[in-house]
């Protein structure tokens, strides 16, 4: 094999080839390693007298599972305008500190519904929300449930406190 003048020989004919493909394949690891990893998301239902405890567990991609008693776990998919949207709303709630009205419970039917997610734990959903963030969080899981297949009433995202009118204060 002639080579031209100042050309350095090659020690490894291939080398070149090998290099490229190894770079391309380091890149393409690299590229799916470094997708962004799963969040996870907990609904919690702590269920009462007359209604069993569930949880749900939804992850970034739409994979859930629902959880209730002591009954095998059914897994679901949440349609995916669903799920971004409920961990926007999450990461809103969070961010603006979403809460709710404290509400008289009965002691033997009232149920207590939380989300935790990243450490953090949403106010009880089955009080009304006092604001947007938390209607939002009890419009999302009402939508997940759905997708679950659960049937029952909402949760209270509607039922926020009405500001009081003029016409509400006493006379005086």
């Amino acid at each position: 094999m002639d080579r031209l003048v100042g050309e350095r020989p090659h020690v490894f004919p291939g080398f070149s080839a090998l290099l490229r493909a190894a770079l391309f394949g380091g890149l393409a690891f690299a590229a799916l390693g470094g997708a962004a990893p799963l969040e996870n998301a907990v609904i919690a239902n702590s269920g009462s007298t007359n209604s069993l405890a569930y949880k749900i567990t939804v992850s970034s991609d739409g994979s859930a599972t629902l959880a209730v008693a002591q009954d095998p776990a059914k897994n679901f998919t949440v349609p995916a305008a669903t799920t971004t949207r409920f961990f926007a709303d999450l990461a809103a709630a969070r961010k603006g500190n979403a809460a709710s009205v404290a509400c008289m419970k009965s002691a033997s039917f009232g149920t207590t519904t939380k989300i935790t997610w990243q450490g953090w734990t949403s106010a009880d959903l089955d009080c009304p929300p006092k604001d947007d963030l938390g209607t939002a969080l009890a419009t999302d899981v009402d939508a997940i449930r759905a997708a679950a297949g659960m049937k029952g009433p909402p949760l209270r995202s509607g039922s926020r406190p009405a500001s009081p009118s003029p016409e509400d204060a006493p006379a005086g």
